[in-house]
């Protein structure tokens, strides 16, 4: 049931559509202890298309944008989601909600992101909105070092991570 109702979520976020306002996720004052790096993590990142078969506790470094759906982040939890360029684009010519990808199809979007979330020592996802923390938000490039969570599964990629590392600058589509 845990899996159906985690898929439904998932196909939800990424069916919106282009041009609707963003709902804005909580910000947080404090990042989670030790997960924000100052430097990009070592290990050569694994496209998230290829990485979606990994099985469940996979070791995995990945690097993508924060885009692929309207609503990013989950507002209250350390949650987000992460889209490959390689597979995604950001809408840059029509769109004041750029990150959401409508150009591309649901099942190129679906193929292209991956839920990334952080959790505490009981396998809990965080209480606490990731939007704003260390310069955390919509098309910022981040890279992630973690394993892949026990919950994962084909339509709803879920990577539990360890590290964080936002490359700075502004975000630009």
């Amino acid at each position: 049931m845990r899996k159906l109702l985690t898929g439904i979520m998932v196909l939800t976020a990424v069916a919106a559509g282009c041009g609707r306002a963003p709902e804005e996720a909580s910000q947080t004052t404090m990042p989670p202890p030790d997960a924000f790096a100052s430097e990009r993590p070592p290990g050569t990142p694994t496209p998230i298309s290829e990485a979606r078969a990994l099985t469940p506790g996979t070791e995995v470094v990945l690097q993508g944008r924060v885009m692929g759906v309207q609503n990013p982040f989950v507002a209250g939890r350390a949650v987000f989601v992460l889209g490959d360029e390689a597979i995604i684009a950001a809408c840059s010519d029509h769109c004041s909600t750029p990150w959401d990808a409508c150009c591309d199809p649901v099942e190129i979007r679906i193929k292209g992101t991956v839920t990334i979330q952080l959790i505490d020592e009981d396998g809990k996802v965080l209480s606490q909105g990731l939007k704003g923390v260390n310069g955390l938000k919509e098309l910022s490039r981040v890279t992630v070092t973690g394993k892949v969570a026990p919950t994962s599964y084909a339509s709803a990629f879920i990577v539990n991570a360890d590290i964080l590392y936002v490359e700075p600058g502004n975000p630009t589509p």
